[in-house]
């Protein structure tokens, strides 16, 4: 009976505990699959939409700028190659240079153009703003472009190349037809723009943006780029991730990939610039995008945590309030507020369990109320429960406080009295007993009295609790049978009989 008891409260301990422990994961992994879900949801959103939608928007505004930036020059070039005054200059035969440099200079001047120049067809002559002249031949490199330029059917030309009257710098030229009344060539005007100009719009994007935008040529090669791209003059076949796909790149209009560098992810936008030759490449990594959604996350990760370890704590509470109340219900006899057997049983698991240091002894008293049949028959079970409550009363009364009262059964109580040797435990029912025998039952008083008979045992080194149990049981019958109202104490008991009067 008592080893079941002992299984019963460690098995009420373990299912507190896995109740806990199981709502503490399922709110866990509940809390922290959604937030793992949204994430990489969010962050294949974020993706696509940066892939689709924004770097393409980049790549188009900036195409846009370079449109923008390109048709002024264009304007101007056309005003030029249009000029009745110029073309009258070459028909004339190109007398008093003086008069097209100062013309060159005014249309740089009025226009904030980087610079501004003249090819007469007939002479070769190579006229520029800040004067000095030059002559362009077939066989020479750097003058390549005026043939290409006179032998083409369409008014202009973009073109990118180093001015060699500006020491070399990289300019966009635009490289405009003259020709004459009759439609015979004269030559070629234009302006250059200087390439500074396509570098301040990459700075631009790459600190408002954050976003490296870089332009290559046909073959792949970078000419223009932000602080954090590839180097100048570099071909983006010899870059790592992006020689795998530089075909694809230089094979369409435009396009989207993401491709893999230093183990990080990188989102690119391609477009190709037809006014300059040129592809447009726009990138972004995509941790540098994706970081404030971690960082949402992890936020997100620790206020559930603490949430779900507030609600853990909650819950724990709640069930240790729970559990107190049902012990308390469970440990309790209704009728008269005692603790029950099944808190006997406890303290008797406690008392007696084998690692327990031996002390002083305990008492255990078992008392029955004499003749509570008549009782009943006279006053009637409503009586017979006051006369109970009584009992209960006067017996919780007189004992410590330390001591453990509980009701047995029917009319019968026990007692448990720690630290009490027989002595004094035999002094301690006596005073029981009288104090119950004086005692008025009801009020107002009546007369009726009731008495008790008390066993008494203590206990012994080797005690079990069946063992007490056997012998305090002898002595009340010895009690009830010498007469009732008296005390007896348990003598010396072997434990064969103790078991056979249990």
């Amino acid at each position: 009976m008592f080893s079941r008891s002992i299984d019963f409260f460690r098995s009420i301990e373990w299912l507190r505990f896995r109740l806990l422990a199981t709502v503490v994961v399922l709110l866990l992994v509940g809390f922290g699959a959604t937030n793992l879900i949204g994430y990489t949801n969010a962050v294949r959103t974020l993706k696509e939409t940066i892939l689709h939608n924004e770097l393409p928007l980049t790549g188009s505004n900036i195409y846009s700028e370079v449109q923008a930036d390109l048709i002024r020059p264009i304007f101007i070039a056309s005003i030029m190659a249009n000029d009745t005054f110029l073309k009258d200059w070459l028909i004339d035969g190109e007398k008093n240079p003086a008069q097209v440099t100062r013309y060159l200079d005014t249309i740089r001047a009025k226009y904030g153009v980087f610079t501004s120049f003249l090819i007469s067809d007939a002479t070769r002559r190579y006229y520029h703003f800040r004067g000095g002249e030059r002559h362009v031949r077939p066989e020479s490199p750097e003058d390549i472009w005026y043939f290409r330029v006179r032998d083409m059917t369409k008014p202009y030309e973009i073109n990118i190349d180093f001015d060699q009257s500006s020491n070399d710098t990289v300019t966009i030229f635009v490289n405009y037809r003259v020709l004459g009344y009759d439609g015979r060539f004269l030559g070629v005007t234009g302006v250059g723009l200087s390439i500074d100009s396509v570098q301040r719009i990459v700075a631009r994007y790459r600190t408002e943006f954050h976003r490296n935008v870089f332009f290559v040529t046909r073959t792949g090669e970078v000419t223009v780029t932000s602080q954090d791209g590839p180097r100048t003059g570099t071909t983006i076949g010899s870059l790592p991730g992006l020689s795998a796909i530089t075909p694809q790149i230089l094979a369409g209009q435009e396009g989207q990939f993401e491709y893999q560098r230093d183990g990080e992810t990188v989102l690119l936008d391609t477009r190709f610039i037809p006014e300059l030759g040129w592809y447009v490449l726009v990138e972004q990594e995509q941790s540098a995008a994706t970081r404030p959604l971690w960082r949402s996350f992890v936020t997100n990760l620790w206020i559930g945590s603490a949430i779900i370890l507030a609600t853990a704590l909650v819950i724990a509470w709640a069930v240790s309030a729970y559990h107190r109340r049902l012990t308390t219900l469970a440990t309790t006899d209704k009728l008269t507020g005692l603790g029950n057997r099944q808190e006997f049983d406890a303290a008797m698991l406690r008392l007696t369990r084998p690692g327990r240091r031996q002390g002083r002894p305990f008492a255990v008293l078992l008392l029955d109320i004499d003749h509570f049949k008549q009782i009943n028959d006279t006053l009637g079970h409503l009586g017979g429960d006051e006369v109970i409550r009584a009992v209960a009363r006067r017996t919780r009364s007189v004992l410590r406080t330390t001591d453990l009262v509980c009701r047995w059964g029917g009319e019968e109580f026990i007692v448990v009295a720690h630290d009490c040797s027989a002595g004094e435990a035999a002094g301690v029912a006596e005073t029981l007993r009288l104090a119950v025998e004086e005692m008025a039952v009801r009020m107002p008083d009546d007369g009726t009295r009731v008495t008790i008979s008390i066993g008494l045992t203590t206990s012994r080194l080797g005690d079990t609790a069946d063992l007490i149990l056997a012998r305090v049981d002898r002595a009340l019958y010895q009690a009830k049978r010498e007469g009732r109202n008296c005390v007896r104490i348990a003598g010396p008991v072997r434990a064969p009989a103790a078991a056979g009067a249990a």
